[in-house]
């Protein structure tokens, strides 16, 4: 079946004044995101437009198609979009601006963004999603509890200082994948009220929702009706926390938590390849995250979560893509690492890890248990 990929070589040649702006545009530019433009595209301290031909030139020169290929890191074919744009009738005129990737461990926080101009009287600007460190997968986790973090203060700077140098008459799109989305419709809900009269529409790819205390403001409320939200099959990022969005599910050529790679999901002609509903294993695992959620308090989950991140630490585990290398080896580490903890935060992390497998299904029960178990035998 088809992607963005395929979508760039069957579009390439149509202009935005034949088939307009469509929602498989907003996929691509904001897989667009994921590309690391350090170097490559200026960031809010100018305000100089690099047109795309422009921008995939000075990104080659720094990059080979052997160093992206041989990447591990999550949507590492972003590049390759470049290109395929470069030169085509429909992206001709695309231009950028204001690149930023702002990453410390000190505050948690992974945050990324990118102007795009697609050259159609619009703009739409870009939200990076969850990138392999194990930082921004914490900043993700950090929405089960927390109604600002900084990445979205970041968002939200960031979308009021580009918007103030752009004209007012262009519309205005914000959007982004994975956490990326999350920070979109935040950004668009909190910016200044001038800028959030301008937003035609915001899309969340597959993002994390929100704690009540958010979904309840004004703000939020007021930009719900321009939300759209996105999602394959199995989500799992998408189904944290909640947006108060309908989603519209798509098809995925990919597996269980695999379908929230952009590149697998289906688009045909102009649009995504919708699915009915849910997978099984999407609404049960959603259903007992939800439930942990609402039973547990946002001081609790902030305690297991930091306890989580700290495992993760101690193992020496700093990239998410490490957890899948070696399981045998980084659960042994989790494990030494769990019992070098102090005897109240590890009676506190198995406590939280009980409530959790009290709302999962019996898989998650057993697997849980099994790590009370070992953890007993010390």
């Amino acid at each position: 079946m088809a992607n963005i990929m395929d979508y760039l070589d069957w579009r390439a040649d149509i202009p935005f004044s034949v088939d307009p702006y469509n929602e498989v545009d907003n996929l691509v530019f904001s897989t667009m995101a994921y590309i690391d433009f350090d170097g490559v595209v200026p960031g809010l301290e100018k305000d100089r437009l690099l047109s795309v031909c422009e921008v995939n030139a000075r990104y080659w020169r720094k990059h080979t198609h052997a160093e992206v290929k041989s990447r591990e890191a999550f949507v590492s074919d972003a590049p390759f979009i470049l290109e395929k744009m470069s030169g085509s009738r429909r992206y001709k005129h695309l231009k950028m601006l204001h690149y930023i990737n702002s990453v410390s461990e000190d505050v948690t926080l992974q945050a990324s963004a990118i102007t795009i101009l697609p050259g159609d009287g619009s703009v739409y600007v870009a939200y990076r999603g969850t990138d392999d460190t194990l930082i921004g997968w914490k900043e993700d986790f950090q929405f089960a509890y927390k109604d600002m973090t900084v990445g979205q203060k970041v968002a939200v700077d960031y979308l009021d200082r580009t918007l103030n140098c752009l004209p007012e008459n262009l519309k205005l799109y914000v959007g982004g994948h994975s956490k990326g989305g999350n920070f979109a419709v935040f950004a668009a809900a909190f910016c200044r009220k001038a800028v959030r009269e301008r937003i035609d529409k915001v899309y969340s790819n597959d993002g994390p929702g929100f704690v009540q205390e958010v979904i309840n403001t004004k703000e939020y409320q007021d930009i719900r009706e321009k939300m759209i939200k996105y999602t394959p099959e199995f989500s799992f990022i998408g189904g944290l926390m909640a947006d108060d969005a309908e989603p519209v599910i798509v098809k995925s050529d990919g597996s269980g938590a695999y379908q929230h790679d952009p590149f697998s999901w289906q688009v045909m002609r102009n649009h995504m390849v919708l699915a009915d509903s849910y997978s099984t294993q999407s609404v049960v695992l959603n259903d007992a995250l939800g439930r942990w959620v609402s039973n547990e308090s946002p001081e609790k989950r902030k305690v297991f979560i930091n306890i989580l991140f700290d495992l993760f630490k101690e193992a020496g585990v700093t990239k998410a893509s490490e957890l899948g290398k070696n399981k045998i080896k980084t659960s042994i580490a989790m494990m030494n690492a769990l019992r070098k903890l102090p005897a109240d935060d590890r009676a506190t992390f198995l406590s939280i890890l009980k409530d959790l497998a009290k709302s999962g299904g019996s898989a998650l029960k057993d697997a849980i248990l099994d790590v009370e178990k070992k953890t007993n035998t010390w």
